[in-house]
C-alpha cells in the first residue's frame, strides 16, 4: 500500500512546483492574448487557438503521459516533459507567425507540459490513498498560487520588455520544473505490490467498460467546453469594458487566490468519508456555470470581481478533486490510465473553447453569447 507521507510530501511539494509553473503559464494566456492582438494585429480567433492549443495538448497527451509513466517511470517522464517546455517557450521568442507559434508554444509546451503535470499528479497516488483528497488539494493549489503570481509578473515583462523578452524570462522559470522531477523518486514499496497480471501492461482499455467512468468523463468534457473562457478572453472582456489591462490581469489573479483556497477547503471537506465527492463536484460545477451566464450583466470592474472570486472557489474543487474522484471510480491501481485516458479525451472540447469564443465576438462583436454558451 502506499506509503501515507514520508518522501511522500517531497513528492507532494515537487507536484505543487509543477502546477505553479504549468498553470501559471496556461492559465495567464490571456494576459500574452491581449498583447498579441494589439502588437501584431491578429485576429481573435487565430490567436486564442494559440493557447488553446498549448492548454489542449496539456490534457490530450495524457494517455501517452501514463504509458511513459508506466513503462519507464513518472520521474523520468517528468524530466523530458521540463526539456520540451523550457524549448517550446525559448523557441516562441523567436516566431511571430500563428503557424510558427501554434508549433512551438502549441505543440511543444502543450505537450512538455503534459509531461510534467500528468506525471506529477500520478506519482502522488503511489504515495497517498488514504490522504489522497487533502494531498492533491495542496498539490494542485499550487496552479492557483502560480496564476496569482505569474499573471501580473507577465503584466509588468510585458510592459517593460515586450512580450518576446517576456518568453525568454518564461522559459528560464520553466527550468525550475526539473528540480520537480527530481523529487518524483519511485515508490518501490507501491511498484512491488503491484498484481503480477498487470506487469508491462501499457495499454488498459478494460477501463472504457466501466460504464461509471464512462460517464465520468463525458460529464467532465462537457464542462471543459466552456472552462478556459475566462483564463483567455476575460481580460480583453474587461478591457472592452473600460477596465485597464493591469487591472484585468488581476482578475485572474482573484480567481486563483480563491481557486487555491477552494482547493485545500474542498481537500479536507471530501476527505470525511460521509462526504459525496461527486455531490459535491456537481454543485461547484453548477455554480461556475450559473456565475458564467450571469457574468454579462456585470458592467463594472466590481461585478467582474465577483465572478472571477466565484469561479476561482467553485474551480477549485474541479482541479482539486477531478483525479481522486477517478481514483474512487477506477481504483488506485489503474489511476495512471484513468487520469491518462480522461485527460485526453477532455482535450478535445477544451482546445475548442476558447476559439469558438472568438469566432463568436467576431461574428457578432460582443462576448455575450459567448459567456452564455461556456456557462
Amino acid at each position: 500500500l502506499p506509503v501515507e507521507g514520508g518522501w511522500g510530501w517531497i513528492v507532494c511539494a515537487g507536484t505543487f512546483i509543477v502546477n505553479f509553473i504549468v498553470f501559471g503559464i496556461h492559465n495567464s494566456f490571456g494576459v500574452v492574448y491581449v498583447n498579441l492582438l494589439d502588437e501584431l494585429k491578429l485576429g481573435k480567433a487565430e490567436t486564442a487557438w494559440i493557447g488553446a492549443m498549448a492548454m489542449g495538448l496539456n490534457f490530450l497527451c495524457g494517455p501517452l503521459t501514463s504509458i511513459l509513466c508506466t513503462r519507464y517511470s513518472c520521474q523520468a517522464t517528468a524530466f523530458i516533459g521540463a526539456l520540451l517546455s523550457v524549448l517550446g517557450l525559448f523557441l516562441t521568442s523567436f516566431v511571430q507567425e500563428p503557424p510558427k507559434m501554434y508549433l512551438t508554444y502549441g505543440l511543444l509546451f502543450g505537450v512538455g507540459s503534459s509531461l510534467s503535470f500528468v506525471s506529477s499528479i500520478v506519482i502522488l497516488g503511489e504515495y497517498f490513498q488514504k490522504r489522497l483528497a487533502l494531498v492533491n488539494g495542496i498539490a494542485t493549489s499550487g496552479s492557483g498560487v502560480g496564476s496569482l503570481v505569474t499573471g501580473p509578473v507577465m503584466n509588468y515583462l510585458l510592459a517593460n520588455i515586450g512580450w518576446q523578452n517576456c518568453m525568454r524570462v518564461l522559459s528560464g522559470f520553466a527550468m525550475l520544473l526539473w528540480i520537480a522531477a527530481f523529487l518524483f523518486k519511485p515508490n518501490k514499496r507501491r511498484v512491488s505490490t503491484r498484481p503480477s497480471k498487470d506487469a508491462g501492461k501499457l495499454v488498459d482499455l478494460s477501463i472504457w467498460r466501466n460504464k461509471a467512468y464512462v460517464t465520468w468523463v463525458i460529464t467532465v468534457a462537457l464542462f471543459q467546453f466552456g472552462y478556459l473562457f475566462p483564463f483567455v478572453h476575460l481580460i480583453k472582456y474587461a478591457e472592452e469594458l473600460g477596465i485597464s489591462k493591469s487591472k484585468g490581469a488581476w482578475l485572474i489573479g482573484f480567481l486563483s487566490i480563491t481557486s487555491t483556497i477552494g482547493r485545500v477547503l474542498f481537500g479536507r471537506l471530501c476527505d470525511f468519508q460521509r462526504v459525496n465527492r461527486i455531490t459535491v463536484y456537481q454543485l461547484s460545477v453548477f455554480a461556475i456555470g450559473v456565475s458564467t451566464i450571469l457574468c454579462p450583466l456585470a458592467s463594472n470592474y466590481g461585478g467582474l470581481i465577483a465572478y472571477a472570486v466565484t469561479f476561482g472557489f467553485f474551480d477549485g474543487c474541479f482541479v482539486g478533486q477531478v483525479a481522486v474522484i477517478t481514483a474512487d471510480i477506477v481504483g488506485h491501481e489503474k489511476l495512471s490510465q484513468g487520469v491518462g485516458n480522461m485527460f485526453g479525451f477532455i482535450a478535445i472540447p477544451m482546445s475548442f473553447g476558447p476559439p469558438v469564443a472568438g469566432w463568436l465576438y467576431d461574428a457578432f462583436g460582443s462576448y455575450d453569447l459567448s459567456f452564455y454558451l461556456s456557462g
